[in-house]
């Protein structure tokens, strides 16, 4: 499959590069016959010949890739862009080199990415100092050159000699976690060969690399035609001039990484947790894929190409670079890399793997094992249950053979070891085998205990992985009961043992994930139910279905809606066991509760959380002394009512909701017992609550700080810093007639405290700069506000990065980033911003989902093409003007049809009558009498359906109308 999906459009987009002429002089002439004749004949016949350089396709292209084993995977694209490189006839030419760590650890380059394939030189003879040379450097900027700092010495080299460009391959939100990070800003044309070194505005400029003395800008590219055709027109100088980019700064004294210390080491879980809340969906898949698979970097493709053919070499290099894997010591015979997983990270990965699945793997890699090492051996899964038979009852399976008795004649030389399976596949195949492949029949043990000895042993089992924590013990317990079970005489049926055998395989699911296992702990968990005398086994029905629900979800809403409504009807009857243990009555109605707010999240009916609340209500009621009520009841209430007061769209009974859930709360963080880390919870629960409230900020701030002072751990701190800004916030919105911008000064403070908690790419951190762009640019938007107009660009242009393409808030955001980008074109008269405005406005009202959001990026459009018609006396800007209000008109008439509360009618309304007074002025600016007095008077209508009439903006359309009716 190609790597790159529109080759002819980067062919169009690299076409101003025949434009380009380096600084030096020509190498080629040619002869001018016109000035030739014209110079002879002056001089009496005599022929003098005149030669003139000739510059096109003079200069010289080094197309340089980085040879880092992560590298390998973009392979096919750096070919696909080599060859649409050398078909322009833009260069003299295309030298192609790869660039690798020598010996000594310093950069060095040769003909081939093999090190040992051909000769290593010193990276010194990529420098041109006539500066005829372009360079591209390919690459993902992790490998170790980057960490040693060579590589941005390089950079630095070159890019003062020559243009240069880095072209980065990995997805934009992934940069900044790379070893080059980069900036955004608007670049230009500057001083050296040809414009070599470039000129930097906007934020880039800003940025605190850039501030130091000896750094060079080097623009990083992604391989699309946008961004590589802009950087065309910059190389060759036509255009603009200027353009929009991300850029890189490095030094000639660049200094290495610093080496992780023995206490920065991340434990399986805290590595899988990290790569899973930052990874893209597919990416975080392909890792659980790969888990069942050899790490030998062909079996890794075959693996993404087989069971995720629309995914593509950028998912495979975030795994690669994810931290997960490690480079192996031990190589192929195809010198092809080989990777490890870090300890304790493939058992991690391999829990939501299912069967089917993991087989599907299997026989892919058994596919690859015929045809590398030939048909002669055994297949994947035959070689994995050698493995396990070696392993129990055999000396240990030999490295790189299939068969210690039969080695390989003389006459077989290397081609013999060159067949030999690598131990890898026999390892990882029998790992994965021993999951999900029931066992061959002489390991079974021959003979069960009896029923209820089975039931026991399974118990003991049970505690004792609890314990310990030892898978094995946990499937041995599964194993036993299932064979109890398939020997059970119909006319024994016991509920207690097929409730326990549920009970075991969902514990082992919640360890290993896979459909088969919770198929079979649902059925499991029916057949105990289905007896005339099962009450309690309802219970274990009931967690079943819930557990099934939430995995089940994703992929169907209503089968999901089903199962927890089953689920329900389950905890029902298991609440009204006689005889039932207060503690067991608190869990299951607990669990009761969690499975209607699941069914909220997912129907969206406010009337289930009511119904947890009224049951959570009935059942403290039924235990009035509050000394002994268990703690675990009002934090649950606390929480549902808190839920409630967000899901309901009257403010006033949102208020009534959040301050029960206050007292709640309240109840909840009262007595002792609690942990550092679980006080700040509920702390942060009590704290949304009263935000929510619109009363007790002084109670709230109170709260945030003490748990400041006493809490460490950073995903804490920061979530308790978020808190506090939202304070701030609400203490400058609620100062009535006497704000103080002080108040938005310290919550964006706060905020940029928080990020440092915040894991990179992740929802939460893109969440978090959205609520710290809204802050800045908020402050912004106030007549002192011009220092702030910078930091709020650079926010929320990193919030629009980090932000996923096609969710619902990347309209809002890209709003809140144009009209940053407004605010600081009034201020620095950057066109730049203006256009840049503009184009996203426009970006905004196209993903806007909702009415009302559509309407509002339609009206700030219309005024950005106002500003941009009086800087540039353009007059179709004013006909774009008053098709964008035309546009949010008809968006704002929507809202008003479907308004989710009466405040939104009335934003929707105000909206309709704004978007007819602009499209009024955009008129009048036109020249056209009749069309303005038409839109203002439907604006002037739409102000009267208003409580206050409109206000001073109605009193103005009024002024308007009136004179133009004279």
């Amino acid at each position: 499959m190609p790597a790159l999906t529109a080759p002819l459009e980067l062919r169009r987009a690299l076409r101003p590069l025949q434009r380009y002429r380096p600084a030096a002089p020509p190498l080629r002439r040619t002869l001018d016959e016109v000035a030739t004749v014209e110079l002879s004949a002056r001089a009496g016949g005599l022929i003098i010949p005149v030669f003139r350089g000739v510059s096109r396709a003079d200069a010289l292209l080094q197309f340089v890739m980085d040879a880092s084993s992560s590298m390998r995977v973009w392979e096919r694209l750096f070919a696909e862009l080599q060859q649409i490189l050398g078909q322009l006839g833009v260069f003299r030419d295309v030298r192609v080199r790869y660039l690798h760590q020598g010996p000594d650890g310093a950069p060095a380059v040769s003909r081939s990415p093999d090190p040992a394939a051909a000769p290593l030189s010193s990276a010194d003879r990529l420098s041109d100092p006539t500066g005829r040379r372009v360079t591209v450097v390919v690459s993902d900027c992790a490998g170790p050159l980057w960490h040693s700092g060579h590589a941005h010495r390089l950079l630095h080299q070159l890019g003062r000699q020559a243009p240069t460009a880095v072209l980065q391959p990995l997805p934009q939100r992934m940069w900044n976690r790379t070893r080059l990070p980069v900036t955004y800003g608007v670049l230009s044309r500057g001083e050296g060969p040809a414009g070599a070194v470039l000129k930097v505005g906007g934020d880039a400029a800003t940025a605190s690399a850039a501030q130091r003395p000896g750094t060079l800008a080097v623009p990083v590219l992604p391989p699309v035609a946008g961004a590589l055709g802009a950087w065309a027109r910059l190389l060759s100088g036509t255009g603009a001039g200027r353009i929009s980019g991300a850029v890189a700064w490095v030094r000639a004294d660049q200094q290495p990484t610093p080496a992780a210390g023995a206490g920065d080491r991340l434990s399986s879980f805290q590595l899988v947790s990290r790569f899973r809340s930052a990874a893209s969906p597919v990416a975080g898949q392909l890792a659980v894929y790969l888990a069942a698979a050899p790490l030998h970097l062909p079996v890794m493709q075959l693996v993404q190409r087989a069971m995720l053919p629309d995914s593509g070499p950028s998912e495979l290099a975030e795994v690669l670079l994810s931290g997960l894997l490690i480079r192996s010591k031990e190589g192929g015979a195809d010198d092809e890399p080989w990777y490890e997983f870090a300890d304790g990270v493939q058992e991690a990965l391999l829990g939501p793997l299912g069967r089917e699945e993991a087989v599907l793997v299997l026989k892919h890699c058994s596919a690859y094992i015929e045809q590398r090492f030939g048909r002669g051996g055994p297949n994947f899964p035959a070689l994995a249950l050698a493995r396990l038979g070696d392993a129990r009852h055999t000396p240990p399976f030999p490295r790189g053979t299939l068969d210690e008795d039969e080695p390989p004649g003389d006459d077989e030389g290397e081609e013999a070891e060159d067949r030999r399976v690598p131990h890898p596949f026999a390892e990882v195949a029998a790992r994965v085998l021993e999951r999900f492949v029931p066992l061959p029949e002489q390991f079974v043990p021959a003979a069960a205990p009896p029923l209820n000895a089975a039931v026991e042993s399974a118990r003991e089992l049970l505690a004792q992985f609890e314990s310990d924590g030892m898978v094995q013990d946990l499937i041995d317990a599964v194993q036993l009961l299932r064979g109890a079970t398939e020997r059970e005489e119909p006319a024994a049926f016991d509920p207690r043992l097929w409730a326990e055998f549920a009970r075991c395989l969902l514990r082992l699911w919640e360890v290993q994930g896979g459909g088969e296992l919770l198929s079979e702990a649902e059925r499991a968990a029916e057949r105990a139910a289905a007896h005339p005398r099962a009450v309690r086994e309802q219970a274990v029905l009931a967690r079943v279905l819930h557990v099934a629900a939430a995995d089940r979800r994703r992929g169907d809403k209503r089968g999901a809606l089903e199962l927890l409504r089953r689920a329900d009807r389950a905890y029902t009857v298991a609440c009204a066991a006689p005889g039932l243990d207060p503690a067991e009555a608190l869990r299951l109605t607990l669990e009761r509760v969690r499975a209607l707010e699941a069914q909220w999240r997912l129907g969206g009916d406010t009337a289930l959380l009511q119904g947890a609340i009224g049951m959570l209500e009935e059942f403290a009621d039924a235990r009035p002394d509050q000394e002994h009520r268990p703690p675990g009841l009002p934090l649950a209430h606390g929480r549902t009512l808190l839920r409630l007061s967000g899901a309901t769209g009257d403010t006033e009974q949102a208020q009534l909701y959040a301050g029960q859930a206050a007292r709640s709360l309240r109840e909840a963080l009262a007595p002792g017992g609690h942990t550092v880390s679980g006080r700040a919870r509920i702390l942060l629960d009590l704290v949304d609550a009263l935000l929510l409230s619109g009363e007790g900020l002084d109670e709230a701030w109170t709260l945030v700080e003490q748990s400041l002072a006493t809490v460490h751990d950073e995903r804490l701190l920061a979530s308790l810093r978020i808190r506090a800004g939202r304070i701030r916030v609400a203490r400058y919105e609620r100062a009535g007639d006497a704000p103080r911008p002080a108040d938005l000064d310290e919550a964006a403070e706060y905020f940029a405290l928080a990020t440092r908690g915040t894991v990179r790419d992740s929802r939460a951190h893109a969440d978090l700069l959205a609520e710290w762009g809204a802050t800045l640019l908020t402050r912004a938007q106030l007549s002192d506000g011009a220092d702030s107009t910078g930091a709020a660009v650079r926010v929320l242009r990193d919030c629009r990065t980090e932000t996923v393409a096609g969710t619902a808030r990347q309209a809002e955001r890209l709003l809140m980033l144009g009209k940053a980008l407004m605010l600081r074109h009034r201020v620095t008269e950057d066109r730049g911003d203006l256009r840049e405005a503009e184009h996203l406005f426009w970006l905004a009202a196209q993903e806007a989902r909702d009415p009302l959001t559509a309407a509002r990026c339609w009206l700030e459009l219309g005024r950005s093409h106002l500003d941009a018609h009086r800087l540039l006396h353009r007059p179709a800007r004013l006909d774009d003007a008053a098709g964008a209000f035309r546009d949010a008109a008809e968006a704002a008439r929507t809202a008003e049809t479907e308004p989710e509360n009466p405040r939104q009618f009335l934003e929707a309304v105000e909206l309709r009558a704004a978007a007819h007074h602009w499209r009024g002025t955009a008129y009048e600016e036109a020249g056209r009498p009749r069309a303005a007095r038409e839109a203002y008077r439907a604006a002037r209508t739409e102000w009267r359906r208003l409580p206050d009439g409109g206000g001073g903006t109605a009193r103005l359309t009024s002024d308007r109308l009136a004179e133009l009716e004279r």
